[in-house]
């Protein structure tokens, strides 16, 4: 296994060399394309805390959390959607980098979502007492939406009752 270290402000980052895998499906998965990552790749991470990363797919980058599984000890979970922009498909070979993400906690929101937010203060304080995985999930639900009329409706039900009362029909166990 080869590792660089980068010196960062706060601590090290650990660059892993591209390996190749190939997108499988997981059993029993709410979302089934998977690429098995080998333990001498996932083992560091692991063991140093590591759970949110910075994942290259064929070039396509995204951010992924390392997952487990009975069949795969370690794998990335990647949706159809990603998968498609990466170039490949179920039982495809990809090549893989793999990164700390320097910012796990950081969420990516899209600029509507961020309005509606902003426009109803109970709605924004909801969100901030959210888990970062529970407002991961929830921002790429609203900005996976095809359609500007759907989008629109998802940030209308989060701004207008959802989120504030703590109730949504995607996510009911907030």
């Amino acid at each position: 296994m080869t590792i660089e270290n980068h010196a960062n402000a706060s601590s090290p980052i650990c660059i892993m060399k591209p390996f190749k895998s190939r997108v499988c499906r997981v059993e029993g998965a709410m979302n089934p394309h998977g690429v098995p990552v080998l333990d001498y790749v996932s083992k560091p991470l692991r063991e140093a805390g590591i759970k949110r990363l910075i994942v290259r797919i064929n070039e396509y980058e995204m951010k992924r959390g390392l997952q487990g599984s009975v069949e795969f000890r370690s794998h990335l979970v990647v949706g159809f959607s990603l998968l498609k922009e990466a170039g490949g498909a179920l039982d495809d070979p990809v090549s893989v980098t793999i990164e700390p993400d320097s910012e796990p906690n950081a969420i990516d929101v899209c600029d509507e979502f961020l309005i509606a937010l902003e426009q109803d203060p109970d709605a924004m304080t909801r969100w901030e007492e959210l888990t970062p995985r529970k407002q991961r999930s929830i921002a790429h639900h609203v900005s996976s939406a095809k359609r500007e009329e759907t989008s629109a409706r998802f940030n209308y039900e989060i701004q207008n009752a959802n989120l504030a009362r703590g109730l949504n029909r995607f996510f009911r166990d907030w």
